[in-house]
């Protein structure tokens, strides 16, 4: 639904772009600004697909360059939409020019301030979870949660990776919980100088991750010099050099006085990867041999960096809390009192923040790190603070 929505939104600019051309462009006297200004046109929707060229033709350092492309595609494409929203829609000749050109300014602002400022502003969530299952010697028990890093793409890896080290040791956790996507694409992205950084991270139960779609290797283009399973293992190798634990399709206790609750983390099977955006990937798949022998009545953190897999792990009796990434909101958000909306309703139920559905909580970050383009906007980098509470 999400990707005919993007295509129904080109085609609406194509055309909007033609509309322009004959009603404006064509008519003036000058051959020079009738061919400027149809090449300006056409050169601005052509990025996306030199874009893409550049994602399959190339490797890992076109990441960033592409980015940029389709981050300038966006803004022109918007603030272009937002012009023509102007001058189509008013008769009058001057009115129509000052409103689509005060519409478009509005609209280009707004987003550049997404790519210059938002994206790079973290900033720090904080929830409560109650629950009758946590046992009393958690009650208070803090989780510093973060996700999504993809390195690769990022324009200033080191001073992000500095902010994010700084921000989450202030928060003084318990436990700090990374929930997959630390890669962009390959292994090598986790370079030692970042190793060295993000190793800093400490808490007094530790630091345990999950991996996500990025860090198996599925969008390595020579998979022949580098396998799958090699960039997995290799991508492994460098998290637990950081002094982080992996919690790969595994339980671990977690001990507080005399009470123990378990943390479960969700490794990504082959199935998974093949659905990675699917809203019903949980459908087919079986997670008991994940939860085999793992004791039901006692309080379960789950790590998914899947949020779509939450209600099958509820039915199983696990996920009194599941911590989520993957979804970003998109790295478009918009909120109004409780009033909220995202690109990312039109693929996921669950895409940001808090959810409750009987004793089971779910939380999704909308992560750190950016896909697709260099632009965030209303969904801020983020890093959550979720404090345990029980509720007799």
């Amino acid at each position: 639904m999400f990707v005919a929505a993007i295509f129904a939104l080109s085609l609406l600019l194509v055309w909007a772009d033609w509309q322009m051309w004959k009603r404006y462009l064509r008519p003036l006297s000058s051959a020079w600004c009738r061919v400027a200004g149809g090449s300006l046109l056409i050169a601005a929707n052509l990025l996306p697909y030199i874009a893409v060229a550049m994602m399959w033709l190339g490797d890992m350092p076109t990441m960033v360059p592409m980015m940029w492309l389709l981050t300038i595609y966006t803004i022109l494409a918007v603030s272009r939409l937002a012009l023509y929203a102007g001058i189509f829609s008013i008769t009058n000749y001057y009115a129509k020019w000052a409103v689509g050109i005060a519409l478009c300014t509005i609209v280009a602002w707004v987003l550049i301030v997404g790519v210059v400022r938002t994206r790079k502003e973290l900033k720090v969530e904080q929830t409560e979870i109650f629950s009758s299952r946590l046992p009393e010697s958690f009650d208070g028990y803090r989780i510093a949660f973060f996700s999504d890093l993809h390195i690769g793409s990022m324009t200033s890896a080191e001073a992000m990776c500095r902010n994010v080290v700084g921000v989450v040791n202030s928060l003084d956790a318990d436990l700090v919980v990374f929930g997959g996507d630390l890669v962009n694409a390959r292994y090598d992205e986790l370079t030692p100088e970042l190793q060295a950084i993000l190793g800093g991270i400490s808490s007094r139960d530790g630091v345990v991750a999950v991996l996500g779609n990025h860090d198996t290797g599925v969008y390595v283009k020579d998979t022949v010099a580098l396998p799958i399973e090699e960039n997995t293992r290799l991508v492994k190798e460098r998290i637990e050099a950081m002094g982080w634990r992996i919690i790969d399709d595994a339980t671990v206790p977690i001990a507080r006085g005399g009470d123990t609750i378990t943390l479960t983390g969700i490794g990504f099977s082959r199935e998974l990867l093949e659905h990675r955006h699917s809203a019903n990937v949980a459908d087919s798949l079986d997670l008991q041999p994940i939860y085999k022998g793992v004791p039901s009545d006692r309080f379960n953190i789950s790590v998914s960096h899947m949020p779509q897999l939450w209600r099958k792990i509820s039915s199983l009796g696990y996920g009194d809390l599941v911590l989520s990434g993957h979804v970003h909101s998109m790295q478009m958000k918009m909120s109004l009192g409780k009033w909220r909306f995202s690109p990312a309703q039109l693929m996921y139920d669950e895409w940001s923040g808090h959810y409750t559905e009987r004793a089971s909580h779910l939380y999704i970050t909308d992560g750190v790190g950016s896909v697709g383009f260099h632009l965030r906007l209303g969904a801020p980098p983020e890093i959550t603070l979720l404090t345990l509470r029980r509720r007799e």
